[in-house]
């Protein structure tokens, strides 16, 4: 599901996890302004999660078949562990991050989280680069 928080206009999503399966969700982000998307993951029925001791990247491709990403977020500074406890992170990267290493463009990505030993994917998807419309 997806809601926004009042007052800070941030989108705010609940990714629901399946055994084994990462979330599909599309990211749409500006260049013109910081990155803040924030999410929820929520065990399945009968399962526990906790964010507590993970950390978490994300890399960005043009294409999934591409040798390297073109940038990699990672915690605890571009990815924010923001409730443990109730499994929220958010993204917190500058917009002069975006500006120089994503191009307005259509991108592949993976969330992951990293626990120990332990990768799990926990999102994929497409990353929309739109041009704001507010000159920075």
């Amino acid at each position: 599901s997806t809601k926004w928080r009042a007052g800070d206009w941030q989108l705010e999503r609940e990714v629901f996890l399946m055994a084994q399966t990462a979330a599909w969700v599309d990211i749409y982000v500006s260049d013109n302004a910081t990155m803040q998307d924030a999410f929820q993951f929520v065990p399945p029925v009968g399962g526990t999660l906790s964010l507590s001791g993970t950390t978490w990247e994300m890399s960005v491709k043009a294409s999934r078949d591409d040798v390297s990403p073109l940038v990699t977020f990672t915690s605890p500074t571009q990815i924010v562990i923001a409730d443990p406890v109730n499994c929220i992170i958010n993204f917190a990267v500058p917009d002069t991050t975006i500006q120089t290493d994503l191009p307005a463009a259509e991108y592949d990505y993976d969330l992951i989280m990293i626990n120990g030993a332990v990768r799990t994917q926990m999102m994929q998807g497409k990353l929309f680069v739109k041009h704001g419309v507010t000159e920075t």
